[in-house]
């Protein structure tokens, strides 16, 4: 007799595991550009993204952008998970294709701008964050207000030093 429930368990398992199965193809091949389970996908990494699961909602934006490679916003969200996980060498790529597809989208310079920010490229993070302004004055948050500052005025402050410091001139 338990034999037979244990056959029974064992078949139960293997039928529903064929139907999972059955049920993630059909998924699949609902993934097409525009469709409402592509635009469900897209909601999963954003759920996945603000419950800090990082990698998870990368791969998540990856898939949508290899379906739809217009999805600007999933090619961004691709990027800025990528850049929170602590890679923003690899998000950076990501905004700039974004970018070329959509040279105004400030969000995507903005995002630009941080992750060349955590590289320490500081002056070209400062011309991102001022065109991303330029395009939605929205983004200047005092925090990228205070950051523009301090990086302005030491900027302003090191070219005052090296024009009066006898130590400016080149070595040989």
């Amino acid at each position: 007799m338990i034999t037979i429930f244990r056959l029974v368990t064992l078949l139960i398992v293997l039928a529903a595991s064929g139907a999972c199965q059955s049920t993630k193809a059909t998924s699949e091949t609902a993934l097409v550009p525009g469709s409402p389970e592509l635009e469900q996908l897209y909601q999963e990494g954003r759920a996945a993204y603000l419950s800090k699961d990082y990698k998870t909602a990368a791969a998540i934006f990856e898939r949508v952008v290899k379906v739809d490679p217009t999805h600007i916003k999933a090619l961004i969200n691709w990027g800025v998970s990528l850049a929170s996980d602590g890679s923003p060498k690899e998000a950076i790529p990501k905004f700039e294709q974004a970018l070329a597809r959509d040279p105004n989208h400030a969000w995507a310079m903005y995002n630009l701008g941080v992750s060349l920010e955590r590289l320490g490229e500081h002056e070209t993070a400062i011309v991102h964050y001022k065109q991303a302004v330029a395009l939605n004055p929205a983004i200047l948050t005092p925090e990228m207000k205070r950051y523009l500052q301090n990086k302005e005025s030491s900027q302003q402050d090191s070219s005052i030093n090296m024009q009066g410091s006898p130590l400016s001139s080149p070595r040989h």
